[in-house]
């Protein structure tokens, strides 16, 4: 994680979104970014506590020329998110996906590389699948405790507060692609830094998903 330390840069805070809380800091290749300087609790379809941090909230929306499925099958493609995801050395599933009230559920885990000296970091956490309808889809994930990944003490345990990716279908060829980002890196990294990896983290990714979709 703090591999995102090489794309840190200055971002000027702008005005408000249409939300009261979240504020515009940065349009760039038809992504809006926006961060979140308080906790605040989640979404109304997956509500969860906030973790008292001073650690920034990031989100970044972006329409890409691509049907609803197709995005689907880049992020279900677990084997090779590494190809498009920055400083992703692996994910792998710990467990199988259990359906229950129309909710989707699993374990997974994601190492992630950083440069010398700092420490990799890595991620256990629960992914859910939830299909709103056959036009709206959510993939939200945080850190959940699990004897099926120990921790390996050359690589830092991170705390994933809150990854939501929304997949909306505006039409059979575009997709609305949001993605909400909060996460503790853990270690020695001042949280100054790493709430500038933070407003950045999702903008990168998303990036990154327009040219996967591409090849």
């Amino acid at each position: 994680m703090i591999g995102f330390l090489c794309f840190l840069y200055t971002m000027d805070l702008s005005a408000s979104s249409k939300d009261n809380h979240w504020k515009l800091i940065k349009e760039e290749n038809g992504i809006k970014i926006y961060a979140l300087d308080s906790p605040q609790t989640t979404t109304q379809t997956a509500p969860l506590t906030a973790p008292v941090t001073d650690i920034v909230k990031a989100k970044a929306i972006v329409t890409i020329n691509a049907p609803l499925n197709k995005v689907r099958a880049i992020l279900d493609d677990i084997d090779h998110r590494h190809e498009w995801i920055p400083y992703l050395e692996s994910s792998k599933a710990l467990t199988n996906y259990n359906s229950n009230d129309n909710k989707n559920k699993r374990i997974e885990y994601s190492h992630f590389h950083a440069p010398w000296p700092a420490s990799d970091r890595d991620f256990v956490y629960e992914i859910e699948l939830i299909t709103s309808s056959d036009k709206q889809l959510m993939y939200i994930m945080k850190s959940v405790a699990s004897e099926l990944m120990p921790i390996n003490k050359q690589i830092i345990r991170a705390d994933l507060f809150e990854t939501i990716y929304t997949l909306t279908a505006i039409n059979n060829e575009t997709t609305k692609v949001e993605l909400i980002f909060h996460a503790d890196p853990k270690g020695w990294i001042p949280d100054w830094i790493v709430n500038i990896i933070q407003r950045v983290l999702p903008y990168k990714i998303l990036v990154k998903l327009g040219e996967r979709l591409k090849v």
